[in-house]
């Protein structure tokens, strides 16, 4: 399984904590993917595990001001990008995911139903999240409330991997996602607040 750790906007997440947690992680051995707010992605320079960005708006070089530009990821060391996640929907899927591969830089389309996955499985994004918005860093998860949309959801995402995220924080629910056919699992409160992130990732390994 694969774990992907979304630092969201959280404070232990952000700025020198953000590269104290990062170090904390990179401890575990377990090389997860980390989602980095933008003005944190340049600490992709102070680690080997890969850097992804939460957001990128599908723009060139000019007159952009407060969007976020693909190539200043990329330049700052951003190995892959977060689209249309639940708290930053987009209605520019399609532009993103262009831009992204021409600059070669992996995907991931988050949607919050089967249906969904079935409609983007067409373009072609390196994987598929699926988040139920509902269990969003709630005390349920969508694994166990919801194994019937993870099922449909791995079936209509064909040969795309799908990762399951919405709730998730213990060790039952990547073991019921990967039974479910999940590829990797999307991880944010539980890491990022804990007071012991890489103790807490560690018991989460499968």
């Amino acid at each position: 399984m694969k774990y992907i750790i979304n630092f969201k906007t959280y404070k232990e997440g952000t700025g020198k904590n953000a590269l104290k947690l990062i170090k904390q992680l990179e401890s575990t051995k377990m090389d997860p993917i980390l989602c980095l707010q933008p003005g944190d992605v340049h600490l992709s320079s102070k680690t080997k595990l890969t850097i992804w960005a939460q957001h990128v708006d599908p723009i060139n070089y000019g007159s952009n001001t407060g969007w976020i530009l693909p190539e200043d990821m990329k330049a700052n060391g951003v190995k892959g990008v977060l689209i249309n996640h639940s708290e930053h929907k987009t209605t520019k899927i399609r532009e993103i995911l262009k831009e992204c591969k021409e600059l070669k830089l992996k995907t991931m389309v988050l949607v919050p139903k089967p249906e969904d996955v079935k409609k983007f499985v067409k373009y072609n994004p390196d994987y598929i999240g699926v988040e139920p918005p509902e269990y969003i860093g709630s005390k349920t998860t969508s694994v166990t409330s919801k194994p019937n949309l993870i099922e449909k959801s791995v079936k209509n995402s064909a040969k795309i991997p799908l990762f399951v995220g919405a709730g998730i924080k213990s060790k039952e629910d990547i073991i019921i996602s990967k039974k479910l056919g999940a590829k990797g699992v999307l991880i944010a409160s539980a890491i990022v607040t804990s007071k012991t992130p890489s103790k807490k990732l560690l018991e989460l390994k499968i």
